[in-house]
């Protein structure tokens, strides 16, 4: 231990601790009794640490703990001083080593609680977790104070970002609970305050479709005098972070709003820009949000597009080049058998209308049912390909499509 410490007391590229002790030991504010009783705190120190992350019979372990305690002695040291080497210096001599290492653990403690993205809400720290963030931050060759603090400043940001969009779903008459992305709800909020003759609330589906349409037209602009209504109660911070998050949704969002080839449905459900927020709402009418996204679609699936029968009556129409509808007429079943049985399914007019007509939310859902499901077992069905099972008259096939589509025929009475 003696020699350890020697060691550490004469080692050129020191650390704050280092700097500290040995400044302490020249200008006499580091008594020599005060020397022997930082041996036996670090002997005691280096033991817990070891314990902690490992085991204290090991010399590796102890030797990595002696590593741990210098940093965060040091980052305690250099924080609560400023740097200031004679302020550190009095410290050492005034305070216990494992008070000090405590300090920088705690610090590192703080530090993991605090969100590192703002855009989930921040999970609670798990001992395990915790252990983990302790562990990678103090084995490391040194603690630098410069980037703990950079790193402070931007989980405090997050946590900032993640207060305020609570603060936005109060006063815009969201839940808390329902709320997984900050980011999101201060951009649906931004849209709500930008549109002018909003109700100040979230949106639901149908609300947003009508907010995007409003912000597309080139004569919508910002009213500050709402905006500044909107932030009157709020605290300084959220008023800066929503000037802040305004104008980047002016920069940023507004120009995927604006751009032609962009939909109120893409926005929510596709690609295109950044996520919104969507208050969930028992009163909301699905049926109405499709036949305002996706006016086709609804039509032609009449708005049952979550009856298996009537998808599939669509999907047969359109692999076979009829002319798609919700409900299959007997002559309309024996025109399909017939088309597929001559030249098989076009499986890429089936994919061009999802894509050009449903929702972007059931799109995905849509192609695999067909691929997967609808497809594989038409084809088996329908086909006349089999010796050993015949169905020169379509019997078999037409009964197929009776039971799997939205068939207007009655099948025949045994």
């Amino acid at each position: 231990m003696t020699s350890a410490f020697t060691t550490l007391a004469t080692f050129d590229d020191r650390p704050f601790f280092d700097k500290a002790l040995q400044y302490g030991v020249k200008q006499k504010l580091i008594p020599p009794d005060r020397l022997g009783s930082l041996q036996d705190e670090f002997a005691k120190g280096m033991i817990q640490i070891a314990n902690f992350f490992g085991t204290a019979y090991l010399r590796p372990d102890l030797e990595l703990a002696l590593h741990r305690m210098v940093n965060l002695i040091s980052l305690h040291l250099e924080d609560v001083s400023d740097g200031d080497i004679q302020t550190a210096a009095s410290l050492l001599s005034d305070k216990t080593l494992l008070s000090l290492s405590k300090a920088g653990s705690d610090m590192l403690k703080r530090l993991n609680a605090m969100p590192d993205s703002a855009l989930l809400m921040s999970i609670p720290v798990s001992a395990e977790s915790q252990r983990a963030f302790l562990d990678e931050m103090t084995a490391a060759d040194t603690i630098s104070l410069a980037d703990y603090r950079t790193d402070w400043a931007l989980r405090q940001h997050n946590q900032h970002v993640i207060e305020f969009a609570y603060w936005l779903a109060k006063t815009m008459g969201g839940s808390r609970e329902d709320m997984d992305d900050p980011e999101a709800l201060i951009r649906s909020a931004m849209l709500v305050i930008f549109v002018d003759h909003a109700v100040l609330k979230l949106p639901t589906r149908t609300a947003f479709v009508g907010l995007f349409k409003a912000a597309r037209s080139p004569k919508c602009k910002l009213n500050e005098t709402r905006l500044n209504i909107v932030l009157k109660e709020a605290p300084t911070e959220f008023q800066q972070l929503a000037q802040q998050a305004m104008q980047q949704f002016i920069d940023q969002d507004l120009p995927y709003i604006r751009k032609p080839t962009n939909t109120a449905d893409k926005l929510l459900y596709g690609q295109a820009g950044g996520p919104y927020f969507i208050q969930e709402s028992i009163d909301d009418d699905v049926r109405e949000y499709d036949r305002m996204v996706a006016k086709e679609w609804d039509r032609i699936t009449q708005g049952e597009s979550d009856d298996p029968a009537v998808l599939a009556t669509v999907f047969l129409m359109l692999a076979t080049g009829l002319p798609p509808k919700a409900s299959m007429l007997l002559r309309e079943a024996k025109d399909i058998i017939r088309n597929y049985r001559t030249q098989g399914f076009d499986t890429q007019a089936v994919i061009r209308f999802i894509d050009e007509h449903a929702p972007e939310s059931l799109q995905e859902e849509l192609r695999k049912f067909w691929a997967e499901d609808l497809k594989r077992d038409a084809e088996e069905q329908i086909s006349d390909t089999d010796p050993n099972w015949p169905d020169t008259h379509m019997e078999r096939a037409t009964e197929y499509l009776r039971k799997t589509c939205a068939a207007s025929w009655k099948g025949k009475k045994r």
